[in-house]
């Protein structure tokens, strides 16, 4: 089998991180903050040195990382808790549907307003992106890493500090290409950043969360056990205990602190091997004249998007399926992004690479689509 949905879920993951999640599961066992004795005290010492890995590697200081199950919920946790009645949010035409959700279902109670940029204006540089965008009640620039449909970087660390001087706050969901750009909150004009685990970053499934530049100070996504003030009604006003109420997944969390020192020790390697199959993919595609390569031209992660002309992408999918070659189709959670691209008839046939992936994995894949384009082999 030949893995290429990596963007999805990456599926090989590090030594190390399996070996912390057994360590975690067979040694430790139980939940941090939950009990006085010596594991239950090992287990939240072993989190709060998680904490303070994932906030190094976002550039933060200080450990104000707050964990979630994944980066949908650490995404609602703050538009929720950030978002006030009348507010104006900024959102890139590539965002996933989980910044797009909650934006829109707030708007719907006619609680926001959110703008949509235009393609095209994504090249301006941060003075004009200000002055076309922002107006008098814009609190927040919201802006994807990297688009999970075609691989284009989106963020821009020019437009978020231009932001930050106009005194709007700014938001990147990092959940792609987390662990293939290295984010510096401090220096980059970052005051929030989301991520998850088990994608660029190589983790385990079950974890995320939520950076922020200072301490939360907005209402918890939900209430419940913390471990801590269990006297009072409501969660207690302590960070981050607030926002991390119920049993957490600490063994993919401890698990999760492995893949960061990977990610991080790792990256330059990674980064040229991937450079080399993203090139090698496109070059093997790009004159075969039946075939779409989306954002050809633009810097990406190690993620391409294409089709293939009378095919849906669902069908090319199935194609490849047969000849043991996985790759993902269809809408990707991201209708913005299809209807920049024009393809939300179609959808669009997804190639995400890992460090683990091989020219010769990609030769296979770009024989097969040249055949197809001459003759329909479902």
């Amino acid at each position: 089998m030949i893995y290429f949905d990596n963007a999805a879920t990456t599926k090989d993951k590090p030594q190390e991180v399996k070996d912390a999640f057994f360590y975690y599961i067979s040694e430790i066992g139980v939940s941090p903050g939950r009990g006085s004795y010596g594991l239950g005290i090992e287990a939240s010492r072993m989190l709060y040195q998680t904490r303070e890995k994932v906030a190094m590697y976002f550039g933060l200081q200080e450990p104000n990382v707050v964990f979630t199950k994944n980066s949908t919920e650490a995404i609602n946790l703050f538009f929720r808790g950030f978002l006030k009645k009348g507010d104006h949010v900024v959102i890139s035409p590539y965002e996933h549907n989980a910044v797009l959700r909650p934006l829109q279902a707030l708007r719907e109670k006619n609680l926001i307003e959110y703008t949509v940029v235009s393609p095209e204006d994504l090249g301006l540089s941060g003075d004009a992106f200000a002055n076309k965008y922002f107006n008098e009640n814009t609190v927040l620039l919201a802006m994807t890493l990297a688009s999970n449909l075609t691989g284009r970087i989106v963020f821009s660390k020019e437009r978020c500090i231009v932001a930050k001087s106009k005194g709007v706050a700014t938001f990147v969901d990092a959940s792609q290409g987390a662990g293939k750009i290295r984010l510096d909150m401090l220096n980059d004009g970052i005051d929030y950043v989301a991520f998850t685990g088990h994608k660029d970053l190589r983790g385990l499934p079950g974890v995320g969360g939520l950076c922020s530049k200072e301490e939360l100070k907005i209402e918890p996504l939900i209430q419940g056990g913390t471990g801590v003030h269990g006297h009072e009604k409501t969660n207690p006003a302590i960070y981050p205990d607030a926002y991390e109420s119920g049993t957490m997944n600490m063994p993919a969390i401890w698990a999760f602190g492995q893949a960061v020192e990977y990610s991080e020790r790792e990256h330059d390697r990674c980064l040229s091997i991937e450079c080399e199959l993203v090139n090698h993919l496109i070059e093997g595609l790009k004159n075969v004249p039946y075939v779409t390569i989306y954002d050809m031209d633009c810097d990406r992660v190690s993620t391409v998007g294409f089709n293939v002309r009378g095919y849906s992408s669902n069908e090319v999918v199935r194609i490849l399926d047969k000849h043991g070659i996985c790759v993902r189709g269809g809408m990707h959670c991201a209708i913005l992004a299809h209807e920049t691209l024009g393809t939300v008839n179609t959808g669009v046939v997804r190639v995400s690479f890992c460090e683990n992936n091989t020219l010769e994995e990609i030769d296979e894949l770009i024989a097969i689509i040249k055949t197809i384009g001459d003759k329909r082999c479902i």
